[in-house]
């Protein structure tokens, strides 16, 4: 209950014609040294007061009057002179009996009225805050589901990359290791080649050669061998290097995946972490809500803000919005008593209409929010509005 709907409900308080949550609530009020809601019951007090009023008080009689001089007199020693006798009035202030009680009464009647109407409007905000409540945490489960997924996501992209990784190292491993294998080959099949060019006999050949010739033939064989040899490896070669390359692509897809899992994790643990405060600013004492109307003919909007004092916090929602064109954002705005608009953040609507901000409050030095708005900006908005409005509600 407000501090302005606790203050129209005092003249009923006073005559006992509430019922015991909305007396419970004007107490705990009162309790917290209300100065402006404490003097305008002593009034009222004061005023209902009056009723028992209604018999004139009787003034002192002759003998007592005359006991009372004579009293006087020997005290003091002084001449008294008596005045004449007065009427005793009743202490009315100015107001008579009945005139007192039925101001009493038309205002009660008045502020009954009033609490009807306040009572409607406050099961309505009720309703309003369930609603909106319910809705919130339906969103805080089904986040937290998806944050729970994308965690175990995240972890097999990472446990898959690690793979990646330790499968990359052991091909690069025996790519080194072939290459060795070839680099050796080939300093060998030189070495021979060496050999059998050294050993190369004369073009004639003589009858000591044959053995020469024999030697050379191996050398050949030896040499033909190790070029098969060395071919081989080259291909063994070349397939690893299209393994690996194959590997390190795969690991290269692998890691910008879990990069852009990490991202959306980090993102979605703030949207959980943002709509718990959402709903901390719904379930806390002292919550105040206001209606949003439209101020853009020829479309069905709607919302509401929702602040809460003491967790120093505002909710704003926007229902039945339209898309915002390419380049452009709804800019929501405080408006404040000295500073003029200040705003508060934006929000592009979801496919629904529904769009939300939650802000904090702006500087104390901007005054007191008298009213809040919403305009169509662009992306990235501006520091005073420029757009036409599309919400505005008085608070």
């Amino acid at each position: 209950m407000t501090h302005q709907e606790i203050k129209e409900l005092l003249p009923l308080y006073v005559v006992g014609g509430l019922e015991v949550e909305s007396v419970t609530a004007i107490e705990h009020h009162l309790a917290e040294q209300c100065e402006s809601c404490t003097a305008e019951l002593r009034e009222w007090q004061e005023i209902a007061g009056l009723i028992p009023l209604g018999v004139t008080p009787e003034g002192p009689s002759v003998e007592v009057k005359g006991r009372l001089l004579d009293r006087i007199r020997q005290e003091r020693g002084a001449k008294v002179v008596s005045f004449r006798p007065r009427r005793w009035r009743p202490l009315v202030v100015g107001i008579p009996l009945a005139a007192a009680a039925a101001l009493l009464l038309t205002f009660a009647g008045l502020r009954y009225q009033d609490a009807i109407r306040i009572a409607a409007e406050q099961q309505s905000r009720t309703a309003t805050v369930t609603a909106l409540l319910a809705q919130e945490q339906e969103k805080l489960a089904s986040r937290e589901r998806e944050l729970q997924q994308l965690a175990l996501q995240v972890q097999e992209q990472q446990s898959t990359a690690a793979e990646k990784s330790q499968q990359v190292a052991q091909l690069e491993s025996a790519l080194a290791e072939q290459r060795q294998l070839v680099s050796t080959r080939d300093q060998e099949l030189t070495r021979l080649q060496i050999q059998l060019a050294a050993r190369k006999p004369e073009e004639v050949p003589s009858p000591q050669s044959g053995s020469s010739v024999q030697v050379m033939a191996e050398y050949e064989r030896e040499i033909e061998n190790l070029k098969t040899a060395l071919s081989q490896a080259r291909e063994k070669i070349a397939v690893s290097e299209n393994s690996l390359q194959e590997v390190h692509a795969l690991l290269a897809q692998q890691r910008q995946q879990f990069e852009a899992g990490t991202r959306e994790l980090v993102q979605l643990r703030e949207a959980v972490a943002r709509q718990r405060g959402v709903i901390e600013v719904l379930t806390a004492p002292g919550l105040q809500v206001r209606s949003l109307q439209r101020a853009k003919l020829g479309l069905e909007t709607e919302g509401h803000v929702l602040w809460n004092e003491r967790r120093k916090a505002w909710l704003f929602y926007a229902f039945g919005m339209p898309p915002a064109p390419e380049g452009k954002e709804y800019q929501v705005w405080f408006m404040t008593e000295r500073e003029g608009p200040v705003s508060a953040g934006l929000f592009s609507p979801d496919q629904a209409g529904v769009g939300q901000v939650l802000a904090a409050p702006p500087s104390k030095l901007y005054g007191k929010i008298n009213a809040v708005a919403v305009t169509l900006e662009p992306a990235g908005g501006l520091p005073k509005p420029s757009g036409e409005m599309y919400l505005r509600g008085s608070l």
